[in-house]
């Protein structure tokens, strides 16, 4: 049983939603209507051991920790406008130094912090929950329809090129390392994105791998990914051929990108692009049945992005 299948079974056990939920569990944002205004509500949390580690400093961990959130609120084409954020560590100094991150954070990406709660923690834990709001409806991620292109915002590979620099201690490629301790979440590109009707849209932070099968999943369709379409920067492949990584193998299942994938119709993606202050790059499409990636013409098998919960056994 990995993440997805647990969520699954805890969907299964929850009871009818009640009116005010337009979306349920299972997308970047559940949906809520208060009133004539749409609401978009999600939460992350980030753990010391499984997504940092002692190089992560606390400012980092909590900014980090609201820029993810920030992200999913995106994906939905929404307005971040209220947080909450729950967390601790084992002395005082740490938590302090992890909620100076969620401020500034706060501050840099708009966001009116709420409250929360801090405890003592045996390793540094924090948990932030989002409120986002709509101006348009939302973008879902079960949208897609054959015929449409699958584009990506921005590049893939850096912020995993960025971590491998980090476990290794190589202190070279430090846009690369800024890439993963510092994620630029596409806000205002997901809010065009969701004004100009695009069909369905994800943000990639378990991997490109992953993420297309979720929004596939979701719309009951299939895609093909075309891996020589994907786009990593000069020196993410630079650095990946020095370690003798493969940098499209890695774009595709590393993770932690925070970039947004869309699947739209090809007038409305040339639209987004005469738009977009960041590249806008089509990988693929949209098909009836089956997720493939290809690579010079030839599929790419067993490919898979992050599992929170590897060798897990079930609830």
């Amino acid at each position: 049983m990995n993440e997805f299948d647990l969520i699954s079974c805890l969907s299964a056990r929850l009871p009818a939603p009640p009116p005010e939920v337009v979306v349920p569990m299972g997308d970047d944002c559940a949906v809520l209507r208060f009133g004539d205004a749409l609401w978009v509500a999600t939460a992350d949390m980030l753990v010391a051991g499984r997504h940092f580690e002692e190089w992560a400093t606390p400012e980092e961990v909590g900014y980090k920790a609201v820029a993810v959130n920030v992200s999913d609120v995106a994906a939905m084409g929404a307005v971040p406008r209220f947080m909450l954020a729950s967390g601790g560590a084992d002395d005082v100094e740490t938590t302090l130094g992890c909620m100076e991150g969620v401020l500034r954070a706060c501050d840099e990406f708009g966001v009116y912090p709420l409250g929360g709660d801090t405890i003592r923690a045996a390793v540094l834990t924090v948990d932030v929950a989002i409120l986002g709001q709509l101006a348009h409806a939302p973008v879902l991620r079960s949208g897609a329809r054959s015929g449409d292109l699958l584009a990506v915002t921005g590049e893939l590979g850096a912020s995993a090129a960025g971590l491998l620099a980090l476990q290794r201690r190589d202190t070279g490629p430090e846009r690369l390392v800024k890439k993963h301790l510092h994620p630029e979440p596409r806000g205002n590109l997901g809010r065009k994105a969701a004004r100009l009707g695009v069909q369905a849209m994800i943000d990639i932070s378990d991997g490109l791998a992953s993420d297309v099968r979720h929004l596939c999943q979701r719309s009951g369709v299939g895609c093909r990914i075309y891996l020589d379409l994907l786009p990593i920067a000069g020196d993410t492949q630079e650095y990946l051929r020095s370690i003798d990584r493969d940098p499209q193998i890695l774009a595709t299942t590393g993770g932690e990108d925070y970039e947004l994938l869309i699947a739209a119709h090809e007038n409305v993606v040339k639209e987004l692009e005469a738009e977009s202050d960041v590249p806008i790059t089509v990988i693929g499409e949209v098909v009836r049945a089956g997720v493939v990636f290809l690579r010079n013409g030839e599929p790419v098998e067993n490919l898979s992005g992050w599992d929170h919960f590897p060798g897990f056994e079930g609830v």
